[in-house]
């Protein structure tokens, strides 16, 4: 008699276990995430996200309540196309912005398929000091 690994079926105890993939693959069909890298340089943080192909005039970046959203609409044309293999995805992130960043200085620049958002640092964090008085 020889040992063997043995799995035992449970395929009908995890009937609803794959349920949260197949929902979540639907959905991501229509919005994907690009590569994303978040640094932390001295004086500022610096997000980087891969967006190859994408050009620079279908981003779009806002900042609401200390949210950084980055959007793109990919408006690539397939009927212009003599071949096309790709998918037309958005992109679309977003990214709390430290108390010590600096709202107002933020720039972006996008080169070579990378869109790098810089966040400076505040030099001395506002903190809303409240008092509270004592009836």
């Amino acid at each position: 008699m020889k040992l063997i690994n043995w799995t035992p079926n449970e395929a009908l105890f995890n009937i609803f276990d794959n349920f949260d993939q197949y929902f979540d693959s639907n959905i991501q069909n229509n919005y994907r995430n690009s590569n994303v890298s978040i640094n932390d340089i001295g004086s500022n943080y610096c997000i980087s996200l891969e967006m190859p192909g994408i050009d620079k005039k279908d981003i779009e970046i806002t900042i609401d309540q200390n949210i950084v959203n980055v959007e793109v609409q990919n408006k690539k044309d397939k009927n212009q196309s003599i071949y096309y293999e790709g998918s037309n995805h958005n992109y679309s992130n977003s990214f709390h912005i430290p108390d010590d960043g600096n709202i107002e200085k933020i720039k972006a620049k996008s080169l070579n398929g990378i869109l790098k958002i810089d966040i400076p640092k505040l030099k001395e964090i506002k903190k809303d000091v409240k008092k509270i008085s004592i009836s």
